[in-house]
Protein backbone atom coordinates (compact mmCIF):
# COMPACT_ATOMS: atom_id res chain seq x y z
CA UNK A 1 0.00 0.00 0.00
CA UNK A 2 2.59 2.35 1.01
CA UNK A 3 4.36 2.42 -2.55
CA UNK A 4 0.72 4.21 -3.82
CA UNK A 5 2.66 7.03 -2.38
CA UNK A 6 6.19 8.31 -1.88
CA UNK A 7 7.82 6.36 1.50
CA UNK A 8 9.01 9.71 2.41
CA UNK A 9 5.68 11.64 2.16
CA UNK A 10 3.83 8.76 4.32
CA UNK A 11 6.95 9.20 6.90
CA UNK A 12 5.56 12.76 7.25
CA UNK A 13 1.75 12.57 7.25
CA UNK A 14 2.52 10.14 9.74
CA UNK A 15 5.24 12.15 11.54
CA UNK A 16 2.49 15.12 11.76
CA UNK A 17 -0.30 13.45 12.57
CA UNK A 18 0.37 11.96 16.52
CA UNK A 19 -1.74 8.47 16.90
CA UNK A 20 -2.91 8.95 20.36
CA UNK A 21 -4.30 12.58 20.24
CA UNK A 22 -5.87 11.52 16.65
CA UNK A 23 -7.52 8.30 18.39
CA UNK A 24 -8.70 10.35 21.75
CA UNK A 25 -10.73 12.05 19.36
CA UNK A 26 -12.74 8.88 19.24
CA UNK A 27 -11.76 6.81 22.37
CA UNK A 28 -11.10 8.01 25.33
CA UNK A 29 -7.96 6.17 26.45
CA UNK A 30 -6.07 6.07 29.68
CA UNK A 31 -2.45 5.41 30.41
CA UNK A 32 -1.63 1.33 31.56
CA UNK A 33 2.14 0.77 31.31
CA UNK A 34 4.06 1.90 28.36
CA UNK A 35 0.74 2.25 26.23
CA UNK A 36 -2.50 3.55 26.17
CA UNK A 37 -5.82 1.87 26.59
CA UNK A 38 -9.92 2.23 25.94
CA UNK A 39 -12.76 0.51 24.98
CA UNK A 40 -12.44 -0.45 21.18
CA UNK A 41 -14.74 2.05 18.72
CA UNK A 42 -15.11 -1.03 16.35
CA UNK A 43 -17.29 -3.77 18.26
CA UNK A 44 -18.62 -3.50 21.34
CA UNK A 45 -17.67 -4.47 24.35
CA UNK A 46 -17.01 -3.68 28.13
CA UNK A 47 -13.31 -4.46 29.05
CA UNK A 48 -10.81 -2.19 27.03
CA UNK A 49 -8.97 -4.40 24.65
CA UNK A 50 -7.74 -1.91 22.48
CA UNK A 51 -4.22 -0.57 23.19
CA UNK A 52 -2.35 2.38 21.46
CA UNK A 53 1.90 2.37 21.19
CA UNK A 54 2.42 6.17 21.54
CA UNK A 55 6.53 4.71 21.26
CA UNK A 56 5.50 2.60 18.04
CA UNK A 57 2.38 4.69 16.75
CA UNK A 58 0.71 1.93 16.29
CA UNK A 59 -3.05 0.41 17.44
CA UNK A 60 -4.38 -2.68 18.32
CA UNK A 61 -7.12 -4.61 19.60
CA UNK A 62 -6.85 -8.10 21.16
CA UNK A 63 -11.04 -8.38 20.70
CA UNK A 64 -11.66 -8.07 17.39
CA UNK A 65 -8.17 -8.43 16.36
CA UNK A 66 -8.07 -4.92 14.06
CA UNK A 67 -4.58 -3.18 14.30
CA UNK A 68 -2.02 -1.27 12.24
CA UNK A 69 -1.11 2.34 11.62
CA UNK A 70 -2.31 5.89 12.13
CA UNK A 71 -3.82 5.54 8.56
CA UNK A 72 -5.28 2.31 9.24
CA UNK A 73 -6.99 3.71 11.84
CA UNK A 74 -8.51 6.63 9.75
CA UNK A 75 -9.57 3.81 7.12
CA UNK A 76 -11.64 2.03 9.81
CA UNK A 77 -12.85 5.00 11.74
CA UNK A 78 -13.94 7.20 8.63
CA UNK A 79 -15.03 4.38 6.30
CA UNK A 80 -12.29 5.02 3.96
CA UNK A 81 -9.84 3.52 1.54
CA UNK A 82 -6.05 3.85 1.96
CA UNK A 83 -5.39 6.61 -0.31
CA UNK A 84 -8.57 8.43 0.93
CA UNK A 85 -6.98 8.18 4.62
CA UNK A 86 -3.81 9.44 3.47
CA UNK A 87 -6.03 12.47 2.18
CA UNK A 88 -7.37 12.96 5.03
CA UNK A 89 -4.19 13.26 7.27
CA UNK A 90 -2.60 15.03 5.02
CA UNK A 91 -5.50 17.68 4.99
CA UNK A 92 -5.38 17.56 8.99
CA UNK A 93 -1.83 18.65 8.81
CA UNK A 94 -1.89 20.84 5.77
CA UNK A 95 0.33 18.74 3.22
CA UNK A 96 -0.15 18.79 -0.20
CA UNK A 97 -0.32 15.53 -1.67
CA UNK A 98 1.39 13.50 -4.34
CA UNK A 99 -0.31 12.07 -6.84
CA UNK A 100 -0.62 8.24 -6.22
CA UNK A 101 1.62 5.61 -8.06
CA UNK A 102 0.64 2.34 -7.38
CA UNK A 103 -1.15 0.94 -10.76
CA UNK A 104 -3.91 -0.32 -9.37
CA UNK A 105 -4.73 2.28 -6.70
CA UNK A 106 -3.67 5.00 -8.35
CA UNK A 107 -6.73 4.08 -11.69
CA UNK A 108 -9.21 3.64 -8.93
CA UNK A 109 -8.39 7.09 -7.50
CA UNK A 110 -8.17 8.37 -10.87
CA UNK A 111 -12.15 7.09 -11.18
CA UNK A 112 -12.73 8.16 -8.09
CA UNK A 113 -11.93 12.01 -9.41
CA UNK A 114 -13.47 11.60 -12.38
CA UNK A 115 -16.48 10.82 -10.82
CA UNK A 116 -16.51 13.97 -8.42
CA UNK A 117 -16.25 15.97 -11.19
CA UNK A 118 -19.02 14.39 -13.32
CA UNK A 119 -21.53 14.67 -10.44
CA UNK A 120 -20.41 18.61 -9.80
CA UNK A 121 -20.93 19.08 -13.68
CA UNK A 122 -23.62 17.01 -13.28
CA UNK A 123 -25.31 19.14 -9.97
CA UNK A 124 -24.81 22.45 -12.05
CA UNK A 125 -26.58 20.85 -14.70
CA UNK A 126 -29.32 20.19 -12.55
CA UNK A 127 -29.80 23.06 -10.79
CA UNK A 128 -29.76 25.91 -14.04
CA UNK A 129 -32.30 22.94 -15.66
CA UNK A 130 -34.47 23.58 -12.63
CA UNK A 131 -34.28 27.96 -12.85
CA UNK A 132 -34.93 27.74 -16.91
CA UNK A 133 -38.12 27.53 -18.63
CA UNK A 134 -37.78 23.79 -18.65
CA UNK A 135 -37.76 23.31 -14.71
CA UNK A 136 -40.94 25.42 -14.48
CA UNK A 137 -42.97 22.45 -13.19
CA UNK A 138 -40.50 21.22 -10.70
CA UNK A 139 -39.83 25.06 -9.14
CA UNK A 140 -43.74 25.45 -8.61
CA UNK A 141 -43.94 21.89 -7.35
CA UNK A 142 -40.69 22.91 -4.90
CA UNK A 143 -42.82 26.12 -4.01
CA UNK A 144 -45.85 24.47 -3.07
CA UNK A 145 -43.45 22.23 -0.57
CA UNK A 146 -42.71 25.88 0.92
CA UNK A 147 -39.01 25.48 -0.02
CA UNK A 148 -36.97 28.98 -0.18
CA UNK A 149 -34.87 30.15 -3.02
CA UNK A 150 -32.24 30.32 -0.02
CA UNK A 151 -32.76 26.87 0.92
CA UNK A 152 -32.49 25.70 -2.52
CA UNK A 153 -29.24 26.87 -3.46
CA UNK A 154 -27.75 25.88 -0.12
CA UNK A 155 -29.04 22.17 -0.90
CA UNK A 156 -27.84 22.41 -4.53
CA UNK A 157 -31.52 21.02 -5.82
CA UNK A 158 -31.76 20.49 -9.40
CA UNK A 159 -34.05 18.80 -12.00
CA UNK A 160 -33.32 16.48 -14.21
CA UNK A 161 -35.10 16.94 -17.65
CA UNK A 162 -36.72 14.33 -20.39
CA UNK A 163 -34.59 12.68 -22.71
CA UNK A 164 -30.64 12.09 -22.58
CA UNK A 165 -29.41 15.64 -21.90
CA UNK A 166 -27.29 15.04 -19.36
CA UNK A 167 -25.66 12.59 -21.37
CA UNK A 168 -25.34 14.99 -23.90
CA UNK A 169 -23.92 17.70 -21.44
CA UNK A 170 -21.40 15.57 -20.02
CA UNK A 171 -20.00 14.18 -24.00
CA UNK A 172 -19.28 17.77 -24.26
CA UNK A 173 -17.65 18.17 -21.42
CA UNK A 174 -15.09 16.09 -22.38
CA UNK A 175 -16.13 13.05 -20.26
CA UNK A 176 -16.20 9.51 -22.14
CA UNK A 177 -19.39 7.07 -22.15
CA UNK A 178 -17.23 4.68 -20.08
CA UNK A 179 -17.00 6.93 -17.22
CA UNK A 180 -20.47 8.55 -17.40
CA UNK A 181 -21.84 4.73 -16.87
CA UNK A 182 -19.47 4.30 -14.24
CA UNK A 183 -20.32 7.35 -12.28
CA UNK A 184 -24.21 6.02 -12.34
CA UNK A 185 -25.34 9.05 -14.31
CA UNK A 186 -26.23 7.01 -17.02
CA UNK A 187 -26.94 3.65 -18.23
CA UNK A 188 -26.28 1.13 -20.21
CA UNK A 189 -28.61 -1.38 -21.48
CA UNK A 190 -28.60 -4.75 -23.03
CA UNK A 191 -28.31 -3.87 -26.11
CA UNK A 192 -25.35 -1.49 -25.64
CA UNK A 193 -27.49 2.03 -25.72
CA UNK A 194 -26.56 4.33 -23.14
CA UNK A 195 -29.27 6.59 -21.70
CA UNK A 196 -29.92 9.03 -18.36
CA UNK A 197 -30.45 7.44 -15.29
CA UNK A 198 -32.35 10.44 -13.73
CA UNK A 199 -35.30 11.77 -16.03
CA UNK A 200 -38.01 13.81 -14.43
CA UNK A 201 -36.97 14.36 -11.32
CA UNK A 202 -36.46 16.54 -8.70
CA UNK A 203 -32.27 15.88 -8.06
CA UNK A 204 -30.97 16.21 -4.41
CA UNK A 205 -27.21 16.10 -4.21
CA UNK A 206 -25.28 14.13 -2.00
CA UNK A 207 -22.51 15.47 -0.15
CA UNK A 208 -19.86 14.27 1.58
CA UNK A 209 -17.82 15.40 4.76
CA UNK A 210 -15.04 16.88 2.21
CA UNK A 211 -17.96 18.49 0.02
CA UNK A 212 -17.31 16.33 -2.82
CA UNK A 213 -21.14 15.48 -4.49
CA UNK A 214 -20.69 11.70 -4.53
CA UNK A 215 -24.13 10.73 -5.49
CA UNK A 216 -27.91 12.13 -6.27
CA UNK A 217 -30.99 11.20 -4.82
CA UNK A 218 -34.07 11.59 -7.23
CA UNK A 219 -37.45 12.10 -6.68
CA UNK A 220 -40.96 12.13 -8.62
CA UNK A 221 -43.19 14.94 -8.55
CA UNK A 222 -46.34 12.54 -9.53
CA UNK A 223 -47.44 9.01 -8.56
CA UNK A 224 -44.58 7.45 -11.02
CA UNK A 225 -42.72 4.86 -9.03
CA UNK A 226 -40.18 4.18 -8.05
CA UNK A 227 -41.03 7.06 -5.73
CA UNK A 228 -36.92 7.79 -4.95
CA UNK A 229 -34.00 6.81 -7.34
CA UNK A 230 -30.65 6.72 -5.66
CA UNK A 231 -27.35 7.04 -7.22
CA UNK A 232 -25.66 3.11 -7.83
CA UNK A 233 -23.16 1.96 -5.54
CA UNK A 234 -19.40 3.46 -7.11
CA UNK A 235 -16.26 3.48 -6.26
CA UNK A 236 -17.48 7.15 -4.88
CA UNK A 237 -20.59 6.32 -2.99
CA UNK A 238 -21.81 3.32 -0.94
CA UNK A 239 -25.71 4.25 0.31
CA UNK A 240 -24.48 2.75 3.27
CA UNK A 241 -21.63 4.89 4.48
CA UNK A 242 -23.23 8.02 3.78
CA UNK A 243 -26.01 10.08 5.58
CA UNK A 244 -28.19 13.16 3.82
CA UNK A 245 -27.32 16.38 5.13
CA UNK A 246 -24.50 15.63 7.24
CA UNK A 247 -22.14 17.80 5.74
CA UNK A 248 -24.40 20.32 7.11
CA UNK A 249 -25.45 19.10 10.07
CA UNK A 250 -21.83 18.53 11.47
CA UNK A 251 -21.75 22.52 12.41
CA UNK A 252 -25.08 22.57 14.14
CA UNK A 253 -24.50 23.44 18.01
CA UNK A 254 -27.41 20.87 18.98
CA UNK A 255 -25.92 17.86 21.29
CA UNK A 256 -27.70 15.75 19.01
CA UNK A 257 -28.44 14.42 15.62
CA UNK A 258 -32.45 14.00 14.45
CA UNK A 259 -32.67 10.96 12.14
CA UNK A 260 -35.33 11.35 9.78
CA UNK A 261 -36.68 9.37 6.70
CA UNK A 262 -36.56 11.49 3.56
CA UNK A 263 -34.47 14.09 1.69
CA UNK A 264 -37.46 16.69 2.26
CA UNK A 265 -38.28 15.86 6.01
CA UNK A 266 -34.22 17.29 6.01
CA UNK A 267 -34.34 19.85 4.04
CA UNK A 268 -37.53 21.41 5.43
CA UNK A 269 -36.26 21.21 9.31
CA UNK A 270 -33.10 23.37 8.23
CA UNK A 271 -35.12 25.64 6.65
CA UNK A 272 -36.49 25.85 9.84
CA UNK A 273 -33.37 26.14 11.80
CA UNK A 274 -33.15 22.93 12.94
CA UNK A 275 -29.72 22.15 11.22
CA UNK A 276 -28.90 19.07 13.10
CA UNK A 277 -31.12 16.69 10.80
CA UNK A 278 -29.88 13.85 8.61
CA UNK A 279 -31.44 10.82 6.54
CA UNK A 280 -30.70 7.43 5.50
CA UNK A 281 -30.87 7.01 1.73
CA UNK A 282 -33.82 4.95 1.16
CA UNK A 283 -33.09 2.60 3.03
CA UNK A 284 -32.87 1.54 6.73
CA UNK A 285 -30.35 2.35 8.98
CA UNK A 286 -27.08 0.28 8.58
CA UNK A 287 -25.19 -0.69 10.99
CA UNK A 288 -22.16 1.46 8.90
CA UNK A 289 -24.22 4.58 8.97
CA UNK A 290 -25.13 4.25 13.08
CA UNK A 291 -20.89 4.13 13.87
CA UNK A 292 -20.82 7.34 11.80
CA UNK A 293 -23.46 8.61 13.95
CA UNK A 294 -21.58 7.58 16.37
CA UNK A 295 -18.94 9.43 15.84
CA UNK A 296 -20.37 13.16 15.26
CA UNK A 297 -22.88 12.95 18.60
CA UNK A 298 -23.54 10.69 21.48
CA UNK A 299 -26.94 11.05 21.39
CA UNK A 300 -29.40 10.54 18.36
CA UNK A 301 -33.28 11.64 18.15
CA UNK A 302 -35.04 9.35 15.57
CA UNK A 303 -38.19 11.15 14.23
CA UNK A 304 -39.19 8.51 11.52
CA UNK A 305 -42.65 8.61 9.53
CA UNK A 306 -45.41 7.65 11.67
CA UNK A 307 -47.07 4.90 9.35
CA UNK A 308 -46.13 1.46 9.81
CA UNK A 309 -42.61 0.97 8.23
CA UNK A 310 -41.47 4.39 9.67
CA UNK A 311 -42.11 2.58 12.88
CA UNK A 312 -40.69 -0.65 11.82
CA UNK A 313 -37.69 1.33 11.07
CA UNK A 314 -37.44 3.22 14.15
CA UNK A 315 -37.18 0.08 15.76
CA UNK A 316 -34.46 -1.10 13.69
CA UNK A 317 -32.50 1.77 14.13
CA UNK A 318 -32.73 2.06 18.03
CA UNK A 319 -31.10 -1.69 18.33
CA UNK A 320 -28.21 -0.68 16.10
CA UNK A 321 -27.74 2.51 17.57
CA UNK A 322 -28.40 1.00 21.19
CA UNK A 323 -25.40 -1.07 20.08
CA UNK A 324 -22.64 1.71 19.91
CA UNK A 325 -23.83 2.75 23.09
CA UNK A 326 -25.56 6.00 21.41
CA UNK A 327 -28.24 7.40 23.50
CA UNK A 328 -31.46 7.28 21.72
CA UNK A 329 -34.47 9.35 22.22
CA UNK A 330 -37.34 8.79 19.79
CA UNK A 331 -39.87 11.84 18.87
CA UNK A 332 -43.61 11.14 17.53
CA UNK A 333 -45.52 13.66 15.60
CA UNK A 334 -49.01 14.09 16.36
CA UNK A 335 -50.78 14.67 13.26
CA UNK A 336 -48.92 14.44 11.00
CA UNK A 337 -47.05 11.43 8.32
CA UNK A 338 -43.51 13.11 8.95
CA UNK A 339 -41.72 16.23 10.46
CA UNK A 340 -41.94 17.81 7.11
CA UNK A 341 -45.67 18.21 7.33
CA UNK A 342 -45.59 19.06 11.09
CA UNK A 343 -43.58 21.64 10.90
CA UNK A 344 -45.10 23.87 8.05
CA UNK A 345 -48.40 23.09 9.94
CA UNK A 346 -47.06 23.93 13.56
CA UNK A 347 -43.23 25.77 13.10
CA UNK A 348 -40.01 25.16 14.43
CA UNK A 349 -40.89 26.48 18.49
CA UNK A 350 -43.45 23.00 17.99
CA UNK A 351 -41.05 21.00 16.57
CA UNK A 352 -38.29 21.85 19.35
CA UNK A 353 -41.27 21.14 22.09
CA UNK A 354 -41.74 17.58 20.35
CA UNK A 355 -37.54 17.33 20.38
CA UNK A 356 -37.50 18.57 24.59
CA UNK A 357 -40.24 16.04 24.70
CA UNK A 358 -38.83 13.02 22.77
CA UNK A 359 -38.58 9.94 24.82
CA UNK A 360 -35.91 7.67 26.12
CA UNK A 361 -35.87 4.86 23.59
CA UNK A 362 -37.15 2.65 26.59
CA UNK A 363 -40.05 4.84 27.23
CA UNK A 364 -41.02 4.23 23.77
CA UNK A 365 -40.58 0.45 23.99
CA UNK A 366 -42.87 0.63 26.70
CA UNK A 367 -45.27 2.64 25.02
CA UNK A 368 -46.10 0.45 22.32
CA UNK A 369 -45.91 -3.01 24.33
CA UNK A 370 -48.51 -1.51 26.77
CA UNK A 371 -50.62 -0.45 23.29
CA UNK A 372 -50.30 -4.03 22.18
CA UNK A 373 -51.15 -6.14 25.31
CA UNK A 374 -53.95 -6.10 27.62
CA UNK A 375 -52.93 -6.68 31.29
CA UNK A 376 -56.14 -7.82 32.11
CA UNK A 377 -55.42 -10.93 29.98
CA UNK A 378 -53.16 -13.51 32.25
CA UNK A 379 -51.46 -14.42 28.82
CA UNK A 380 -50.52 -11.14 27.54
CA UNK A 381 -49.83 -10.12 30.68
CA UNK A 382 -46.67 -12.95 30.67
CA UNK A 383 -45.78 -11.75 27.21
CA UNK A 384 -45.97 -8.07 28.66
CA UNK A 385 -43.62 -8.78 31.26
CA UNK A 386 -41.43 -10.98 29.53
CA UNK A 387 -40.78 -8.52 26.34
CA UNK A 388 -39.66 -5.58 29.31
CA UNK A 389 -37.88 -8.35 30.84
CA UNK A 390 -35.69 -8.58 27.65
CA UNK A 391 -35.28 -5.18 27.27
CA UNK A 392 -34.34 -4.21 31.08
CA UNK A 393 -31.91 -6.56 30.65
CA UNK A 394 -29.79 -4.63 28.10
CA UNK A 395 -29.83 -1.88 30.60
CA UNK A 396 -26.43 -1.61 32.04
CA UNK A 397 -26.82 0.91 35.35
CA UNK A 398 -28.26 -0.96 38.12
CA UNK A 399 -29.78 1.66 39.23
CA UNK A 400 -31.65 2.77 35.91
CA UNK A 401 -32.77 -1.10 35.65
CA UNK A 402 -34.44 -1.41 39.49
CA UNK A 403 -36.06 1.84 38.83
CA UNK A 404 -38.00 0.16 36.14
CA UNK A 405 -38.47 -3.27 37.51
CA UNK A 406 -39.84 -1.66 40.28
CA UNK A 407 -42.15 0.32 37.91
CA UNK A 408 -43.25 -2.95 36.19
CA UNK A 409 -44.15 -4.78 39.51
CA UNK A 410 -45.99 -1.99 40.22
CA UNK A 411 -48.31 -1.57 37.11
CA UNK A 412 -48.60 -5.94 36.60
CA UNK A 413 -48.62 -7.01 40.67
CA UNK A 414 -46.15 -8.72 40.17
CA UNK A 415 -43.02 -9.26 42.72
CA UNK A 416 -39.92 -7.05 41.45
CA UNK A 417 -37.62 -9.92 42.71
CA UNK A 418 -39.07 -12.51 39.78
CA UNK A 419 -38.57 -9.74 37.86
CA UNK A 420 -34.85 -9.57 38.79
CA UNK A 421 -34.80 -13.30 38.70
CA UNK A 422 -36.32 -13.32 34.85
CA UNK A 423 -33.83 -10.78 33.66
CA UNK A 424 -30.64 -12.90 35.67
CA UNK A 425 -31.83 -15.70 33.45
CA UNK A 426 -32.13 -13.92 30.08
CA UNK A 427 -28.29 -12.58 30.71
CA UNK A 428 -26.69 -15.89 31.68
CA UNK A 429 -28.43 -17.56 28.79
CA UNK A 430 -27.15 -14.27 26.36
CA UNK A 431 -23.52 -14.66 28.12
CA UNK A 432 -23.87 -18.67 26.87
CA UNK A 433 -25.34 -17.58 23.35
CA UNK A 434 -22.11 -15.26 23.06
CA UNK A 435 -19.64 -17.10 24.20
CA UNK A 436 -20.54 -20.07 21.89
CA UNK A 437 -20.74 -17.38 18.89
CA UNK A 438 -17.84 -15.45 19.57
CA UNK A 439 -15.68 -15.10 16.04
CA UNK A 440 -17.86 -17.95 15.00
CA UNK A 441 -17.17 -18.58 10.71
CA UNK A 442 -14.62 -15.65 11.18
CA UNK A 443 -10.98 -16.59 11.40
CA UNK A 444 -9.17 -14.19 13.85
CA UNK A 445 -6.23 -11.99 12.54
CA UNK A 446 -3.16 -12.73 13.25
CA UNK A 447 -4.40 -15.26 15.90
CA UNK A 448 -1.58 -17.76 17.00
CA UNK A 449 -3.60 -20.15 17.86
CA UNK A 450 -2.93 -23.55 16.39
CA UNK A 451 -3.58 -27.39 17.16
CA UNK A 452 -0.39 -27.82 18.37
CA UNK A 453 0.64 -25.72 21.51
CA UNK A 454 4.56 -26.47 20.85
CA UNK A 455 4.28 -24.88 17.63
CA UNK A 456 2.53 -21.98 18.79
CA UNK A 457 4.89 -21.00 21.30
CA UNK A 458 7.68 -21.13 18.61
CA UNK A 459 5.33 -18.53 16.64
CA UNK A 460 5.22 -16.61 19.93
CA UNK A 461 8.96 -16.68 20.23
CA UNK A 462 9.23 -15.58 16.16
CA UNK A 463 6.96 -12.95 16.92
CA UNK A 464 8.35 -11.47 20.16
CA UNK A 465 12.46 -11.58 18.23
CA UNK A 466 10.76 -9.54 15.30
CA UNK A 467 9.55 -7.32 18.02
CA UNK A 468 12.85 -6.72 19.39
CA UNK A 469 14.77 -6.77 16.02
CA UNK A 470 12.71 -3.74 14.95
CA UNK A 471 13.70 -2.05 18.94
CA UNK A 472 17.82 -2.66 18.67
CA UNK A 473 20.59 -3.19 15.91
CA UNK A 474 22.42 -5.49 18.29
CA UNK A 475 19.37 -8.03 18.38
CA UNK A 476 18.70 -7.68 14.60
CA UNK A 477 22.69 -8.41 13.69
CA UNK A 478 22.55 -11.88 15.95
CA UNK A 479 19.05 -12.99 14.60
CA UNK A 480 20.38 -12.34 11.09
CA UNK A 481 23.63 -13.69 11.34
CA UNK A 482 22.19 -17.10 13.05
CA UNK A 483 18.44 -17.49 11.24
CA UNK A 484 17.22 -17.29 7.80
CA UNK A 485 13.87 -16.60 6.67
CA UNK A 486 12.86 -20.22 6.26
CA UNK A 487 13.51 -20.59 9.96
CA UNK A 488 9.75 -18.34 10.45
CA UNK A 489 6.25 -19.08 9.90
CA UNK A 490 5.30 -18.35 6.07
CA UNK A 491 3.42 -14.68 5.77
CA UNK A 492 4.00 -12.30 8.06
CA UNK A 493 6.50 -13.32 10.20
CA UNK A 494 9.03 -14.39 7.26
CA UNK A 495 7.83 -10.63 5.40
CA UNK A 496 8.91 -8.93 8.94
CA UNK A 497 12.17 -10.92 8.96
CA UNK A 498 13.12 -9.92 5.65
CA UNK A 499 12.11 -5.81 5.73
CA UNK A 500 13.33 -5.37 9.15
CA UNK A 501 17.58 -6.89 7.73
CA UNK A 502 16.95 -4.98 4.79
CA UNK A 503 16.37 -1.95 6.28
CA UNK A 504 19.31 -2.53 8.54
CA UNK A 505 21.37 -3.89 5.70
CA UNK A 506 20.97 -0.44 4.06
CA UNK A 507 22.07 1.87 6.67
CA UNK A 508 18.47 2.50 7.89
CA UNK A 509 16.36 2.45 11.28
CA UNK A 510 13.25 0.27 10.98
CA UNK A 511 9.87 2.54 11.61
CA UNK A 512 7.62 0.43 12.40
CA UNK A 513 4.85 2.54 11.12
CA UNK A 514 6.69 2.15 8.03
CA UNK A 515 7.12 -2.12 8.48
CA UNK A 516 3.29 -1.92 8.87
CA UNK A 517 2.21 0.04 5.86
CA UNK A 518 4.74 -2.53 3.64
CA UNK A 519 2.69 -5.99 5.15
CA UNK A 520 -0.38 -7.30 3.42
CA UNK A 521 -1.38 -8.27 7.25
CA UNK A 522 -1.21 -4.31 9.06
CA UNK A 523 -3.44 -5.58 11.97
CA UNK A 524 -1.32 -8.87 12.44
CA UNK A 525 1.73 -6.89 11.61
CA UNK A 526 0.91 -4.79 13.97
CA UNK A 527 0.05 -6.99 16.74
CA UNK A 528 4.18 -8.03 16.67
CA UNK A 529 5.36 -4.81 16.57
CA UNK A 530 3.41 -3.25 18.97
CA UNK A 531 4.85 -4.86 22.06
CA UNK A 532 8.32 -5.35 22.95
CA UNK A 533 6.83 -6.90 26.61
CA UNK A 534 8.98 -3.85 28.48
CA UNK A 535 12.07 -6.25 28.05
CA UNK A 536 14.97 -4.09 29.24
CA UNK A 537 18.24 -6.52 28.43
CA UNK A 538 16.74 -6.86 24.70
CA UNK A 539 19.80 -9.33 23.58
CA UNK A 540 19.62 -11.43 26.71
CA UNK A 541 16.03 -11.83 26.02
CA UNK A 542 17.12 -12.27 21.86
CA UNK A 543 19.21 -14.98 22.82
CA UNK A 544 17.01 -17.34 24.20
CA UNK A 545 14.69 -16.67 21.43
CA UNK A 546 17.04 -17.38 19.21
CA UNK A 547 18.17 -20.67 20.97
CA UNK A 548 14.50 -22.20 20.61
CA UNK A 549 13.92 -20.86 17.34
CA UNK A 550 17.27 -22.95 16.06
CA UNK A 551 16.42 -25.79 18.22
CA UNK A 552 12.96 -26.16 16.63
CA UNK A 553 14.84 -26.22 13.04
CA UNK A 554 16.53 -28.80 14.52
CA UNK A 555 13.87 -30.94 15.40
CA UNK A 556 11.94 -30.52 12.19
CA UNK A 557 15.24 -31.55 10.87
CA UNK A 558 15.72 -34.79 12.89
CA UNK A 559 12.33 -36.13 12.24
CA UNK A 560 13.23 -35.76 8.22
CA UNK A 561 15.60 -37.41 8.68
CA UNK A 562 14.09 -40.44 10.41
CA UNK A 563 11.15 -40.50 8.66
CA UNK A 564 13.14 -40.34 5.12
CA UNK A 565 13.33 -43.59 2.98
CA UNK A 566 15.86 -42.25 1.24
CA UNK A 567 18.29 -42.18 3.62
CA UNK A 568 20.28 -45.22 5.03
CA UNK A 569 20.54 -45.91 9.07
CA UNK A 570 23.61 -45.25 9.07
CA UNK A 571 23.43 -41.73 7.62
CA UNK A 572 20.47 -41.00 10.43
CA UNK A 573 22.70 -41.77 12.95
CA UNK A 574 25.17 -39.90 11.69
CA UNK A 575 22.47 -37.14 11.02
CA UNK A 576 21.31 -36.84 14.50
CA UNK A 577 24.55 -37.06 16.37
CA UNK A 578 25.51 -33.81 14.20
CA UNK A 579 22.17 -32.24 15.62
CA UNK A 580 23.09 -33.71 19.25
CA UNK A 581 26.36 -32.05 18.84
CA UNK A 582 24.57 -28.46 17.82
CA UNK A 583 22.45 -28.51 20.68
CA UNK A 584 24.92 -28.61 23.08
CA UNK A 585 26.97 -26.15 21.63
CA UNK A 586 23.90 -23.98 21.67
CA UNK A 587 23.38 -24.58 25.59
CA UNK A 588 26.27 -23.53 26.31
Amino acid sequence: MSQIFPESFLQEVMDRNDIVDTVSRYVKLKRSGSSMKGLCPFHKEKTPSFTVSPDKQLFFCFGCQRGGTIVNFIMLAENLDFVEAVKYLSDQAGLAIPEPSGAVEGEREKLRQTIYKINSVSGRFFYECLLADEGKAASDYIASRGLSQKTISRFGIGFAPEGNRLLAHLRDNGFDDEEIVQSGMAVRNDSGHIYDRFRNRLMFPIIDMRKNIVGFGGRVMDDTTPKYLNSPETVAFSKSYNLFGLNLAKNTKDDFLILVEGYMDVISLHQHGIDSAVATLGTSLTPEQARIIKRRKSEVIIAYDSDEAGQNATKRAIELLCEEDVVVRVLTVPGAKDPDEYIKKHGAGAFRALINSAKLQIEYKISKLQEQYNLDNTEDKVKYINSLATEFAKIKSPVEREIYVNRLASETGISASSILSEIDRLNIANERRTRAGAFRGVAPVGSLKTSDPKKENIVRAQRLLLCLMCADATVSEAAGSQLDSSDFEEGVNRTLFNLILSIRASGGEPDARLIVSQTEDAACAARILHDDQNIEDKPLAAKELIRLIIRERMVKKLFETATSSDVSQEQRICEMEKCLRKEVGTNE
